[in-house]
């Protein structure tokens, strides 16, 4: 639960700057989120999305079991420690803040969170949000007056993604000249075929499908078959996320196409070149 930052004053001359989040997920945001499994009162498998707080990490913990209790079913003013901590002093009065978790059949149960795993869950959120301020996080909730830092943070992005870029395909040049040079017979490379479309799946008018290619500059043909490679929401993280979906009966992580990414995602040659290479190298074939 321990955040990763990097301090690098030969980054800029300004503190943001310096320091770096990369590398934690949900840099913009309070808390990231997990999936929870558990089985419903029919044995069915299901998934439940959670902020993982201190307190969520800590149920796992043995040390800290007696700061958890497990609740009634039909306990009243329980409220999420998520939530908890937004409230004023007089307004926790009555309540009792709480986390889901499972039992050791994976029902759902909720456990009551100690006062001092409330207190351990704002000081780590305090140190969270300084690291964002640090990091210049914080400009994006301020006035147009900041607006200059996050255009320089975003260019500074764009170039390390042009660096990236650059260097993968100094790599696919020079993997080619060997391959050019050597004496292994041709045709031995892998070929992506073309996925055909599933049966009894309507296919679309030729105006619809233009509409289409017009709108949407990559298409993920379907999740279930997602083998989680990671490269596309490790190179596209602003198209891919990782989520967690029940597939036959199993809980699995795959990749899916942030809702709303397409219509807010700028369109520009680079992008489309990396959409290229994590078509090429998606291991289902199920990214166009």
């Amino acid at each position: 639960m321990n955040p990763v930052f990097v301090h690098d004053p030969r980054k800029g001359k300004t503190l943001h700057e310096w320091f770096s989040l990369d590398g934690n997920p949900d840099l913009d945001k309070t808390w990231m989120t997990t999936t929870l499994e558990y089985l419903d009162d029919s044995g069915e498998l299901k998934l439940m999305d959670v902020q993982l707080t201190p307190a969520d990490f800590a149920v796992g913990e043995i040390r800290f079991k007696k700061q958890f209790r497990k609740l009634a079913a039909d306990a009243a003013n329980l409220v999420p420690v998520v939530e908890f901590i937004d409230l004023p002093e007089e307004a926790r009065q009555g309540k009792t803040p709480f986390v889901y978790s499972v039992d050791a059949n994976k029902r759902l149960v909720r456990l009551g969170v100690s006062a001092a795993v409330v207190e351990l869950v704002e000081e780590r959120r305090k140190n969270w949000q300084m690291l964002q301020y640090l990091a210049g996080f914080h400009v994006a909730r301020m006035d147009a007056t900041h607006r200059q830092s996050i255009d320089s943070l975003q260019a500074q992005y764009k170039d390390s993604l042009k660096q990236h870029d650059t260097s993968l395909d100094a790599i696919a040049r020079a993997m080619s000249e060997l391959a050019a040079s050597s004496k292994a017979p041709v045709g031995t490379g892998r070929t992506i075929p073309i996925v055909p479309v599933a049966a009894g799946t309507a296919a679309p008018s030729c105006g619809d499908a233009a509409a289409a290619v017009a709108e949407a500059i990559v298409t993920l043909e379907d999740s279930t078959k997602c083998t989680n490679c990671k490269t596309c929401y490790q190179d596209l993280p602003e198209l891919f996320e990782k989520t967690r979906m029940v597939i036959d009966g199993e809980s699995r992580e795959v990749a899916r196409l942030i809702p709303g990414a397409l219509e807010r995602v700028t369109v520009t040659p680079e992008l489309k070149a990396r959409i290229k290479r994590v078509s090429a190298n998606c291991d289902a074939e199920i990214i166009r």
